[in-house]
């Protein structure tokens, strides 16, 4: 194969072209038997009378039957021409809207314990989440989770996760064993090198790396075929750690900010000493503030570099930027710490003017706004269930957010499909419905490039090889594994 590509690439246009012309005749074969093949298929499932959204164009095909065989889709027609008198089960799909299963691209569903997870896991698919990124828990949680994920009880989403976090330095705060500690060369390597024996998805970086620590841990992680993503490091630029080949930065926060806030690291204190020290200050002031200095040319041109170089951004908005009046909803039934993180959201509340219930919502709307004119492309993450971010329901919100900050529809329906398969999972065939993609699609009550409100009403799902209707995934939402 390497001899191939020298060949191609040597200065003898007759040469190359006659190789090239080879090649697409082969591709052209497969992919002719292939078409065949599928052809041949009968499928033993269709889902009709559905509206199938293309998750790359935004154009919809309209009342349609989606013909499944082992998991896969087979055939998408006219519900008109689906063949009448085979053993296929037939499902009504009601005019639902028919999307690609969604993904939450940053929770932390693994630090909740066993019995919260796998309730919480079970709730996410529940809203039609069918993909998650778990970003830091400790390796035996993470272990536990994948056994019981095997197991024919379970009814969770398809999880890539990062088990403990990379951190630079030793913290005072947290949980140790959701961190490795890699403050040398060795020491990131052997970081790097414990996570791969434990078989993560990626490697989570946090906080504390210079571009020569930050290199060596990525080139670490390359040599084992992991990605690197996390949070921003404040001693270089995005575009150098989008260079470096980090896979994605998380979250909207002082650090990811910090090249365009020299300040960054004061606003943070300002935050943790109201928060905290009871400064008297005020939380969403001082986001408003921060978002405001951010504003600037200068800022819009270095993340346009940076997004030439690769960057992608989870934004993460419901996690510190909700108003007030949204975290209600929102608020936690699940654990005693959980509830108490989602109180400690809203006591920045407390005391404070009635404007400041909204300034904190629209200094994360500015913010978005800078991002998005600089063409950076955003995936959708939710950080639940950390604050007020209820798991399941609060991507819903999170999308809501995405949008009310300046998203068009579609941008907000490939945050959440298309562009994390494509940069998370592997490619678009799970970002799409596709013959000959994997069958995993969600049915919508409402039409999400006209209403982005659609996500919260999920009237069934494909996944997995398993039909839910609206019935069995409104049991999953409230606790019934099933």
């Amino acid at each position: 194969m390497r001899f191939l590509f020298e060949l191609i690439d040597a200065p003898r246009a007759p040469l190359r072209r006659a190789l090239l012309s080879l090649a697409a005749l082969l591709l052209t074969g497969a992919e002719s038997t292939r078409a065949a093949q599928l052809e041949q298929s009968v499928p033993t499932l269709w889902i009709w009378n559905i509206h199938v959204v293309d998750t790359q164009t935004g154009t919809i095909a309209n009342d349609r039957a989606v013909g499944i065989s082992d998991g896969r889709i087979v055939a998408i027609k006219p519900a008109s021409e689906m063949p009448a008198g085979d053993n296929a089960q037939r499902v009504d799909g009601g005019g639902a809207f028919a999307i690609p299963g969604l993904w939450d691209a940053h929770v932390h569903l693994l630090q909740a314990g066993d019995a919260a997870a796998r309730q919480q896991a079970s709730a996410m698919l529940g809203h039609g989440i069918t993909h998650v990124r778990d970003m830091g828990s400790s390796l035996a949680a993470r272990a536990a989770f994948l056994i019981f994920a095997q197991s024919p009880a379970a009814a969770v989403p398809t999880m890539l996760s990062a088990g403990p976090a990379v951190w630079a330095f030793e913290s005072p705060w947290g949980n140790p064993s959701q961190r490795l500690v890699a403050g040398t060369d060795a020491a990131i390597d052997a970081a790097v090198a414990r996570l791969a024996d434990a078989k993560v998805d990626l490697v989570k970086v946090y906080a504390g790396f210079d571009s020569a620590r930050l290199r060596i841990l990525v080139a670490a992680a390359k040599r084992r075929g992991l990605p690197v993503a996390g949070h921003a490091q404040t001693a270089m630029t995005l575009a150098e750690q989008a260079r470096m080949g980090v896979q994605t930065i998380e979250h909207f926060d002082f650090s990811t900010f910090a090249e365009c806030v020299p300040e960054a690291e004061v606003y943070f204190g300002r935050v943790i000493s109201a928060r905290f020290r009871k400064s008297g200050e005020s939380i969403p002031g001082i986001y408003d503030a921060f978002s405001k200095a951010a504003d600037t040319p200068e800022c819009r041109q270095g993340l346009r570099a940076a997004a030439a170089a690769g960057l992608v951004l989870t934004p993460t908005l419901i996690s510190s930027f909700l108003s007030s009046g949204r975290t209600e909803p929102a608020m936690l039934s699940g654990s005693t710490a959980q509830r108490e993180e989602c109180a400690l959201y809203r006591a920045q509340f407390e005391g404070s003017e009635a404007q400041d219930g909204e300034r904190l919502a629209a200094a994360g709307r500015r913010l978005m706004q800078i991002v998005l004119d600089a063409g950076v492309p955003l995936l959708a993450g939710t950080d639940s269930p950390s604050f007020c971010a209820r798991p399941g329901q609060s991507l819903a919100t999170e999308l809501a957010l995405m949008f009310e900050a300046g998203m068009s529809p579609l941008a907000v329906l490939q945050a959440a499909t298309l562009l994390p398969a494509q940069r998370l999972g592997g490619g678009a065939p799970v970002g799409r419905i596709a013959i000959d993609s994997p069958a995993n699609f969600l049915l919508l009550e409402g039409n999400p490039l006209l209403n982005v409100g659609a996500y919260a009403r999920p009237l069934g799902l494909y996944s997995q090889g398993q039909w839910r209707d609206a019935g069995a995934l409104a049991r999953l939402r409230n606790g019934q594994n099933k």
